[in-house]
């Protein structure tokens, strides 16, 4: 089974849609922000995107992810970064993520708090436009340096994480 967690309307192919409200790719209503209705390690895969920056506790979110993955399923997710503007112009944004967020949930010493069972396999940072290029080149020499020093004057896009439950 394949989870488009907080599907709204963008349908993805093979996937069942989950929303709390009834929109066009739903196929089931449920809170996500809650305990999911599904069995505990009965999930191959998860996709969320543009979802995780809505949600208030996101290690509870994350644990409910891990309780109902299999060990080995994917969990995809997309988000703005930190220093978009798309982070910020939506109000419904609770939380703006950097490119290093999702280490918490492989750290041993936060386990306590954010459940952990994960890996990241993948996180990829999007640029735009002519000055995304000085960005992107900033960004490869030092990831931690361009997020704490030219990340808003080079502004990136998205952020995407692929990560791998362990169990």
């Amino acid at each position: 089974m394949k989870l488009n967690l907080g599907c709204g309307n963008k349908k993805k192919f093979g996937f069942i849609g989950v929303d709390s409200f009834p929109c066009a790719a739903a196929d089931i209503i449920a809170d996500i922000t809650v305990r999911l209705p599904f069995e505990d390690c009965s999930v191959d895969e998860v996709w969320m995107d543009n979802v995780i920056e809505h949600i208030h506790n996101i290690p509870d979110l994350m644990k409910e992810i891990q309780r109902i993955s299999k060990n080995g399923a994917l969990v995809t997710i997309f988000t703005p970064h930190f220093a978009s503007a798309a982070s910020w112009r939506d109000p419904t944004h609770v939380h703006h993520l950097s490119y290093f967020s999702m280490d918490h949930f492989e750290k041993k010493g936060v386990q306590h708090y954010t459940g952990g069972g994960f890996k990241v396999l993948e996180r990829r940072l999007s640029f735009g436009g002519l000055m995304g290029n000085v960005g992107r080149l900033i960004f490869t020499i030092s990831p931690k340096k361009y997020e704490s020093t030219w990340c808003f004057i080079f502004r990136p896009s998205t952020l995407k994480f692929v990560m791998v439950v362990n169990k």
